[in-house]
């Protein structure tokens, strides 16, 4: 039976994924502080170009950086994001190995500027309700199956891309979701949704080579203009 993964349809749920994301990153936090790693080196700081399997092109480094108003970050953990473990797990549960989260250089919250997962999935367009009320700042983005950013927080994006869960041959989903969280004390009043739009489709771009579906992905280089609602 196929699973259909459901896009965020208020900012309920959003709110939901946000608690989850800082809840992991206070664990990831607590548990490194607890892991007898004091020898007192500085995190390797990267420059946006490098942060996720160094998949943000031009743009998306440009849009990184204004969106944190720095040009300094972190990838946590011992095992840095890799495109190739992402994209063998895309059907397993998420962990810290398969998504890049990103932090501003210095910072000492424990909140990620980003956090950046890929899933296997089915997109429903029942599901893209419209729920604008006249004060919505979620915008669509004509690229890939589905394309939207809720204001400066979060970014959804749906490309086409079979897969078979390894094992499970019954088992097969049409599309990648690719979902980017952005914690709000982190971001920068210069950030625009359309930033986050850009990143995500930076890194999907990487992500759907690596899962052999780039022709038929519909992931531009460049995004297009939004569309209100």
């Amino acid at each position: 039976m196929r699973q259909t993964s459901e896009l965020p349809r208020d900012k309920t749920r959003t709110i939901a994924a946000l608690r989850s994301i800082l809840g992991a990153a206070v664990l990831f936090s607590g548990m490194s502080a607890c892991s007898g790693d004091d020898s007192g080196k500085e995190e390797s700081r990267l420059t946006a170009s490098q942060v996720c399997a160094s998949t943000l092109d031009s743009s998306a480094a440009t849009a990184l950086q204004r969106m944190g108003n720095t040009d300094k970050f972190t990838a946590s953990g011992t095992d840095p994001f890799s495109l190739k473990q992402a994209a063998d797990t895309i059907h397993d549960a998420r962990t810290r190995q398969n998504q890049c989260w990103v932090f501003k250089a210095g910072d000492k919250t424990g909140h990620p500027l980003i956090a950046v997962n890929f899933s296997a999935a089915t997109y429903d367009p029942s599901l893209d309700a419209s729920t604008d009320d006249g004060k919505s700042k979620r915008a669509s983005y004509p690229i890939g199956v589905y394309a939207k950013t809720d204001g400066k927080t979060s970014a959804t994006l749906y490309f086409k891309c079979p897969s078979v869960k390894p094992g499970e041959a019954k088992y097969s989903t049409p599309h990648v979701k690719a979902y980017l969280y952005s914690t709000p004390d982190q971001v920068s009043a210069k950030a625009t949704g359309r930033d986050l739009m850009t990143i995500l489709n930076a890194i999907s771009r990487g992500m759907a080579k690596q899962l052999g579906c780039a022709s038929q992905a519909a992931l531009p280089s460049k995004v297009p203009a939004a569309k209100a609602g």
